[in-house]
């Protein structure tokens, strides 16, 4: 592991699934976000949902996002809604806080693709390693797993590259904002 500085953009490939009852299937099955919203008017108001299929059946289930409000209210997003944004489905798909609760529990495991740009780094130590994580939506990938795949080395190894008060910050999820610093520790003889 030769020194660098990198900024890791972590972007999911696919969105989160949620658990819910499925009154076809009988049973608890995992949504999919089908990436629509669905608009309903009634009289001066409007309902926004996004909508999911039953992986199973594919029975629907709306997830509510807005109720009672004008195309006033909405604004801008109300021509983002019509059009499916994509940019828009994903934001709401991924807000785990809206979600929850309408749901039994949300499967955040996504496949994921890691996008490295070089940054400009002080730290002179050829063995040193700096990490910036952009992480725009919340995955569920533990640190420790992501940083031994992208650099090819044992999770072992990647423990011995960090000091021991901070061994147990890799078993945890990576967050938006979060730097990591590695230092390679050579054995002697």
């Amino acid at each position: 592991m030769g020194s660098f500085c990198e900024r890791w953009r972590i972007r999911p490939l696919e969105l989160p699934r949620p658990w819910r009852y499925c009154a076809s299937c009988a049973t608890a099955r995992t949504f999919v976000c089908s990436e629509r919203f669905r608009v309903n008017a009634n009289k001066k108001s409007l309902d926004v949902w996004l909508n999911y299929r039953c992986e199973s059946c594919e029975n629907v289930w709306k997830l509510p996002l807005f109720e009672r409000r004008t195309v006033n209210e909405l604004g801008a997003m109300f021509a983002e809604f019509a059009r499916h944004d994509r940019e828009l489905v994903w934001k709401y798909a991924f807000d785990l806080a809206r979600l929850r609760p309408h749901v039994i529990k949300v499967d955040t495991d996504v496949r994921i693709a890691v996008e490295r740009t070089a940054l400009a780094c002080d730290v002179q130590s050829p063995e040193h390693c700096c990490i910036h994580f952009d992480v725009p939506f919340p995955c569920d990938v533990r640190l420790d797993r992501l940083l031994a795949a992208e650099l090819g080395i044992s999770r072992s190894s990647l423990g011995r590259s960090v000091s021991p008060e901070h061994r147990d910050a890799l078993r945890k999820r990576v967050r938006d904002g979060q730097a990591v610093d590695l230092t390679a520790h050579r054995k002697t003889i």
